[in-house]
């Protein structure tokens, strides 16, 4: 009868293999092996915030290029109104010089400067009533010069601006050889034409 063979010794790479435990892994030599799906989580939040991040520079933006222009707005609007005032005051005094001042001897005249710069509706009232005073200009040989000593805007848009202008008028006719100087006010309506002003109303105040 043969002999049984003696068992094989295991190996020394199996004993290894056999006595290495996962804390031996954790401790020793090799890391213990992970699940690739556990940094995911951690690259999506990454990615979340950047997007986060993005979304809000987008919008600082935004509201800085918002805020840019409703100042450019502001700035310009403000330009435009003292631009309005500044020629409602310059074109009030001017064609209320010319509405108070006019010479006898030439009543045409006068009348065709104020109503070139009036509106259609002014103009047919100031021939009307300049008609009616023609004779008496002519006969009494009235003169007037017109002076305006201040003038301030009360309202004023793009459309329609009131002025309220201070006036000295110097005149002379056949009862005061010597003139005198009648001083008034006078509430001006100015109507907005293209890039200049018309004369609309003119009221003593």
């Amino acid at each position: 009868m043969a002999a049984e063979a003696p068992p094989e010794d295991d190996s020394p790479e199996q004993d290894a293999r056999e006595h290495d435990s996962p804390e031996d892994d954790a401790q020793g030599g090799r890391p213990p092996k992970g699940d690739p799906g556990e940094d995911r989580p951690v690259v999506g939040t990454t990615l979340r915030r950047r997007s986060a991040a993005r979304i809000v520079g987008a919008l600082v933006v935004v509201a800085l290029v918002a805020a840019c222009a409703w100042l450019g707005y502001l700035v310009w609007s403000d330009h435009r109104e003292d631009e309005l005032r500044r020629t409602a005051t310059e074109d009030a005094t001017r064609l209320v010089v010319q509405l108070a001042s006019y010479d006898h001897t030439d009543v045409d005249a006068n009348i065709e400067a104020v109503v070139a710069e009036a509106t259609p509706e002014f103009a047919d009232r100031y021939r009307e009533v300049s008609e009616g005073l023609r004779e008496l200009l002519t006969s009494g040989q009235g003169t007037s010069a017109g002076t305006v000593t201040h003038a301030g805007v009360q309202s004023v848009d793009i459309e329609r601006a009131v002025v309220l202008v201070f006036l000295d008028q110097e005149v002379t006719n056949v009862t005061v050889p010597d003139g005198r100087v009648d001083a008034s006010r006078m509430v001006v309506t100015l109507v907005r034409d293209g890039d200049r002003w018309l004369l609309d109303a003119a009221e003593l105040a």
